[in-house]
């Protein structure tokens, strides 16, 4: 790969999701750009990039390009548009003659509210010790050893360069790498002892000398730092349920004042400093006993933790697909301080048990860019769960379509019950696939079916089918259950009351190809303004704020509807 075309993952995941305007500094080929904008499609990007063929590239990824050397350029070619919500400068600011000046033109450059993200190598990594130990600093085309490099920093110096310039540090994330794990072995522990001998704490020079880069994110000083809160998912139900967990939490992470955490199976809650804003979000958890739930929700509430809990699915459906009885199911959504749910209707049915409950619609975490179909038949897309009954009625109806169109080849992901009823041999059959790879082979594809038999539980479901396929340009076909409050016929997709309806509606997608483009262009567009997870971050953080403001009065309201727990946290 170019040097000008990597990508830091770190750094990616510190951009805050909210920024309306972004400017990186030093682009490279606007990889991470691209990345970015996957993300958050709506951000003006602004890149700037002295070198001449990365600056090329680069101007294809981003909204305005300005090519030339940061020290030598003005503030007015820069920020002639206004300031910026977010600036970004990965690997940069070591190559820069006058860091304190170059952040001191940024400062001006950013919004009262924005934030610097930046990451630099650190040149008390345990392999710059090693060498400098022998007499020796070599000279690389890239990395730590850098020939270009003209500035180090190690943690200490970049926070007293931001204190220096107007800023003050928030979170960051450490790269650990070690670069030759057999020589790590060897000589850590012996710099480790040497450190120890000097009077530095042996987990502290660990720490400093595992850490290759710093990347960090910083804000001016003269801003109240961002109140913290630490959010800890717990997922009881991880598959099939991405959009509901580790992307929601992911992507959360973006945002300065929330530090954002997983696990499966699980619930694990951190100690942190007494009166830290911290909540907790179980997902899906069904108790054994409700006094097993109690007694561990107690203990939450003793520890000062906000409990939230976490459904996208009508609790019956436990009971229709796993078996699972009871009034346990429903005992997380009563006795939690708060729920959160994907739709109106589930949201109207919890607060029945609850009344503190939010709804965030499922969104797509990522847009691929609009694809530019060619000649080839078009490539239809399935992927469903329990969804056996109707799945295979839809699949026998079209048998004389396909028997028309045998070149037309399906993509189905999950649904055995489909895939062996469909009539036709061009077919490819797909267990159930981690997330990207699900997108990624629905990316493949031109058409998207998307049936719901309408029971009653099935109406508490949510669009996100609709939403997966409009974000990777697909044309869909759908029921009126549940997709019919969402797609507009004709328009963003086409909607299918009866089984005898399908075969036309896909007929009709494949012998009318501008039909099918324009309704793929027009969903895609409908995501891209209304349903990325972007948009619905500031939200979900303005709401978990104010459940942590509000948590004596939600408690209260808690203990009232279980005498047991008030007995037992009294």
């Amino acid at each position: 790969m170019s040097y000008f075309a990597n990508i830091n993952p770190e750094l990616l995941q510190l951009i805050p999701l909210t920024a309306k305007r972004v400017l990186e500094v030093g682009c490279g080929e606007a990889m991470l750009a691209a990345e970015y904008r996957r993300r958050n499609p709506k951000a003006e990007y602004v890149a700037i990039e002295a070198h001449g063929p990365a600056a090329e590239r680069a101007a294809e990824r981003v909204d305005r390009l300005i090519q030339g050397d940061f020290e030598a350029l003005t503030d007015d070619e820069i920020a002639d548009q206004g300031r910026f919500d977010a600036i970004v400068m990965g690997d940069v600011l070591e190559h820069m003659s006058d860091p304190d000046r170059v952040l001191g033109r940024l400062h001006g450059m950013l919004a009262d509210d924005g934030y610097l993200i930046l990451s630099v190598p650190n040149v008390a990594h345990w392999r710059a010790l090693f060498e400098l130990m022998h007499g020796r600093w070599p000279s690389e085309d890239a990395g730590l050893f850098d020939r270009t490099h003209l500035r180090f920093f190690t943690l200490q110096s970049l926070k007293d360069l931001f204190a220096r310039t107007g800023f003050a540090m928030g979170k960051g994330k450490p790269r650990k790498f070690l670069l030759t794990q057999e020589q790590a072995d060897k000589w850590i522990p012996a710099l480790a002892d040497l450190a120890e001998r000097m009077g530095i704490a042996r987990d502290d020079f660990v720490r400093r000398s595992s850490t290759l880069q710093y990347v960090v994110v910083a804000q001016k000083a003269e801003r109240r730092a961002a109140e913290q809160i630490t959010i800890r998912t717990a997922i009881f139900a991880p598959t099939l349920m991405e959009t509901r967990t580790t992307l929601p939490a992911e992507y959360l992470d973006s945002v300065p004042g929330i530090i954002s955490t997983t696990e499966v199976k699980a619930i694990t809650l951190p100690k942190l400093a007494p009166g830290a804003p911290k909540i907790v979000v179980v997902q899906r958890v069904v108790p054994v006993s409700e006094a097993r739930w109690i007694e561990w929700l107690a203990v939450a509430i003793r520890t000062g933790w906000v409990v939230i809990s976490e459904w996208d699915d009508h609790p019956d459906l436990l009971t229709e697909v796993h078996g699972v009885a009871g009034e346990t199911r429903w005992t997380s959504i009563a006795l939690s301080h708060a729920v959160q749910t994907s739709t109106p209707a589930l949201a109207a049915l919890f607060r029945q048990r609850n009344p503190e409950v939010a709804a965030f619609p499922n969104t797509a975490f990522t847009l691929s860019p609009l694809p530019r179909r060619g000649d080839a038949p078009p490539k239809i897309f399935f992927g469903a769960a329990n969804r056996e009954g109707i799945s295979q009625a839809v699949a026998r109806s079209l048998s004389a379509l396909l028997a028309d169109h045998p070149e037309i080849e399906f993509e189905v992901v999950h649904d055995r019950a489909f895939f062996d009823a469909l009539p036709t041999a061009a077919k490819t059959f797909h267990p159930t696939l981690p997330y990207d790879d699900y997108l990624r082979i629905m990316g493949k594809c031109d058409i998207a079916l998307l049936p719901l038999e309408g029971k009653e539980s099935e109406l508490f479901k949510s669009d996100i089918k609709y939403v997966e396929a409009g974000s990777r340009g697909l044309a869909v076909i759908a029921s009126p259950a549940v997709y019919g409050d969402t797609i507009r016929h004709d328009e963003t997709g086409l909607i299918v009351p009866e089984i005898a309806g399908w075969a036309p509606a896909l007929k009709r997608l494949l012998n009318e190809p501008d039909v099918r483009h324009k309704m793929a262009a027009a969903a895609w567009q409908e995501v891209r303004d209304h349903r990325m997870f972007a948009d619905q971050v500031d939200q979900r953080h303005r709401w978990y704020i104010d459940l942590w403001r509000r948590r004596a009065e939600l408690q209260q309201d808690l203990l009232a509807r279980s005498p047991d727990l008030a007995r037992l946290v009294m």
